[in-house]
């Protein structure tokens, strides 16, 4: 019986301990499945971001070929604007040449027509002098005539065929006054086709110009505008510079037709051995008239310059 007791207490024991077991077994087994579930949680958290990683590994490659396509074309284009640079320099290297160029050749303009000015001036001023020593030699002349008027008063039959001759000897005077004047005015009359000539030259340079400064403007146009500024107020002077030379041109051209205008209305008073008062009057493009009150006849002499003489010709 005791042994029995025994059995039953060591089986009872055995039990519990089985009972224990089992407790700490299933304990430890419900661990493991929470720690299975929380891997599988962390387990489909990693596949979601593994996903999501490559999703954007693959969003970064596309991403990445398309940004070396977009440095491959602005590669392309700043090769294309190296050289689209280079040749601006160029051109503008030679569009400077062709200015300095111009500018040289406007300087040597402007000194030429500055010496042709001067010389015009010189032989302006000649012919004033000429034309008043003209006048002072008419002026002179008028004592001598009235001396040969007195002579005549005062001699008789042969003296008055001797006046005559004098008179002769005046009128051939007068041709050859009159030829150097012809010449004066035939040689006024080339220097004024002269004149128009290099006046002609000089609107056709200024014509040129103005076409050579519209076309480097219209090369310069298609520039960026820090290029187009570029030496353009130098030009600019220059071109108004011209202008003014041009306007002071045409004032003396102006100013030298006039003083020609002036002398084609020069008239001086000559006196007749009969005591007739005419006045010799020089006209352009005629050799000499001499006007009066009293009816003249022509006379051709054998100079071949027109000549108006007094009915007692004389003159």
């Amino acid at each position: 019986m005791e042994e029995y007791l025994a059995n039953v207490k060591t089986l009872r024991s055995y039990m519990n301990d089985l009972e224990e077991e089992a407790t700490k077994q299933s304990a430890e087994e419900q661990r493991q499945r929470t720690a299975i579930d929380a891997h599988d949680a962390d387990l489909t958290q990693v596949r979601a971001q593994t996903k999501q990683a490559s999703e954007e590994a693959e969003q970064l490659s596309k991403t990445r070929a398309q940004v070396c396509i977009e440095m491959s074309e602005k590669q392309g284009r700043i090769a294309a604007l190296e050289i689209e640079c280079a040749t601006l320099k160029q051109t503008l290297e030679l569009l400077h040449q062709e200015i300095v160029s111009t500018s040289s050749k406007l300087t040597e303009k402007r000194l030429f027509y500055t010496k042709t000015i001067e010389r015009l001036t010189v032989k302006l001023q000649e012919q004033q002098e000429w034309l008043g020593a003209f006048k002072l030699k008419v002026i002179t002349a008028e004592p001598s005539v009235e001396a040969s008027q007195s002579k005549q008063n005062l001699l008789q039959g042969q003296s008055h065929g001797i006046n005559s001759c004098g008179s002769l000897d005046k009128g051939n005077d007068m041709g050859s006054k009159q030829g150097e004047l012809r010449i004066q005015l035939e040689s006024t009359k080339l220097k004024i086709e002269e004149i128009k000539a290099t006046q002609s030259a000089l609107l056709l340079e200024i014509n040129k110009s103005k076409q050579t400064i519209e076309q480097e403007k219209n090369s310069i146009s298609g520039f960026p505008a820090p290029l187009q500024q570029m030496d353009m107020k130098s030009l600019e002077a220059e071109h108004k510079a011209l202008e003014a030379d041009k306007a002071g041109e045409v004032e003396y051209f102006q100013s030298l037709e006039e003083r020609i205008n002036e002398m084609k209305g020069v008239s001086d008073a000559v006196k007749c051995l009969c005591g007739l008062e005419y006045k010799l009057i020089t006209s352009y493009g005629d050799v000499l008239n001499i006007g009066g009150v009293y009816p003249l006849k022509e006379v051709i002499t054998n100079d071949m310059h027109k000549r108006e003489y007094c009915e007692c010709k004389r003159l």
